[in-house]
């Protein structure tokens, strides 16, 4: 039984992962002390880890019968990824670049040493991550997509070991573990930091096993599928014990190999589950995860400044109720981001490159 083309499943543990680093970047001026009761906050940069297996998974399922078939185009495979990431990436520069420029005009708040020029080059072209700007700059989370934008780069070597050891999936997933192990040990011996703490200085290390754990659980589960049941108690259990795993801030590096299971499993009930013509509200906030996650810093830097410096509403805290309006017009905004943004850029591109290329074989991922 293969899996179905949608995975619903998988694009709704999207924005969960993307909520989780919300929370993990808001949680310090709330005045509810949140990580006195629990680490599951603090551990909120964990759904990048999810956000990296995932991707592997999803896109090794939409590409990979085309490149057994020799119909994959890497051409259009960039292009696609491209239209995906950089329209919001420069749109998130421009408007950082918009307000520090306010910020300087109007005498407001403002940390130059944020928005490096030095840096735009490698942010510009999305390398940042990869040793060009070690430092935190500009938009912070970006740097993940900076690593994702290398393993697109990659994909096609990806792809090779993929096929390579199709019959032998196991033994993929004993290499891409190994491989986050052998690579934990070059960050530890680096910089004193376990693998999973990589980010905006070399963060591109930290995808490169974990993009290859979810190229290796896509072909396990081609290989081996479970039912229905044994898939929803294990996903019961696999959630149970991420979150334990999360709760009690277990070591950095399993954390971020849970998230495996949790993938694999979600994928095996998508693999049962009936399929459906609509689109469920979770789906969709799935979908606005990319926005989500691209805006929640400029966000929140700028309405939380506003709200103090400007309107004098809030002092170096906020309350609960501040913090849910600002949660739900920052969803609001993600939303439009998304419709308005998104879209209509990556639809643009993609005719651009259907134009160049030639119209595709078969539907692009939405991803």
């Amino acid at each position: 039984m293969q899996y179905p083309a949608q995975l619903p499943g998988l694009t709704r543990i999207r924005f969960f992962a993307a909520i989780w680093v919300v929370f993990y970047h808001w949680r310090a001026p709330w005045v509810v002390d949140v990580d006195a009761a629990t680490n599951l906050f603090a551990m909120g940069r964990f759904g990048v880890d999810l956000f990296f297996i995932l991707s592997g998974f999803v896109l090794t399922h939409v590409y990979v019968a085309s490149r057994e078939t020799g119909d994959f185009h890497f051409g259009r495979f960039i292009l696609a990824r491209f239209a995906r990431i950089y329209p919001l990436h420069l749109a998130t520069l421009a408007f950082l670049a918009v307000v520090a420029v306010a910020a300087t005009q109007l005498g407001a708040p403002f940390d130059p040493d944020r928005f490096p020029i030095a840096d735009l080059p490698a942010q510009l072209l999305m390398i940042h991550a990869w040793g060009f700007a070690p430092q935190l700059g500009w938009n912070g989370p970006s740097w993940s997509i900076s690593a994702e934008w290398f393993a697109y780069l990659a994909f096609p070597a990806y792809l090779m070991i993929a096929i390579r050891l199709k019959q032998r999936p196991w033994m993929l997933v004993i290499i891409a573990t190994a491989l986050f192990f052998a690579l934990d040990q070059v960050h530890l011996r680096l910089f004193g930091e376990t693998l999973p703490m990589a980010t905006e200085r070399f963060g591109v290390i930290r995808i490169i096993p974990e993009f290859l754990m979810g190229a290796a659980l896509y072909r396990l589960g081609q290989r081996y599928s479970l039912s229905k049941t044994v898939a929803r108690i294990g996903l019961a259990a696999a959630i149970i014990v991420y979150l334990a795993a999360a709760h009690w801030a277990w070591d950095d590096r399993v954390i971020a190999l849970l998230g495996a299971p949790l993938i694999f499993l979600l994928a095996e009930l998508d693999r049962h589950a009936v399929a459906r013509t609509k689109s469920d509200i979770l789906s969709y906030l799935g979908d606005i995860s990319y926005a989500i996650y691209m805006i929640h810093v400029p966000f929140f830097m700028v309405a939380f400044n506003v709200l103090q410096d400007v309107f004098g509403l809030i002092d170096e805290t906020m309350s609960t109720g501040v913090f849910i309006v600002l949660f739900a017009l920052m969803i609001i905004a993600s939303s439009a981001t998304y419709q308005w943004l998104e879209r209509p850029a990556r639809s643009g591109i993609r005719k651009l490159g259907n134009r160049v290329f030639g119209a595709p074989t078969h539907k692009p991922s939405s991803r």
